[in-house]
């Protein structure tokens, strides 16, 4: 198991991933050492433990949002479908409805 060297807040982390993921997981550690600092600016003389928390909780919220969002977009995917299908079940009607009529006028017209 590949081992990757992270560093959050001035403090380095040597942590085991899969293969492969050890890119991604400084990406996400460079992510989550920015919204420390972030409020490290906004919260001078704050501890360390008590900006990792808030940072937790920011990350959180982020992802609680991202998976609204997600969720929001399914729906409105499944609620396009169903009209796409809605609509292909009705022009379906009205084109089987046309071509009985024209046959209907054909075969009395012979």
């Amino acid at each position: 198991m590949p081992q990757v060297s992270i560093q959050i807040a001035n403090r380095t982390y040597e942590l085991a991933c899969g293969d492969g993921e050890e890119e991604r997981v400084q990406e996400l550690a460079a992510y989550v050492d920015e919204k420390v600092g972030e409020l490290r600016k906004q919260l001078p003389g704050a501890p360390e433990i008590k900006l990792m928390v808030f940072a937790s909780l920011l990350l959180a919220e982020e992802s609680r949002e991202a998976r609204g969002v997600a969720k929001a977009a399914e729906n409105a995917r499944a609620s396009a479908t169903d009209s796409a299908e809605t609509l292909a079940t009705a022009l379906e009607d009205l084109i089987t409805a046309r071509v009985d009529k024209m046959s209907r006028k054909v075969s009395g017209a012979a």
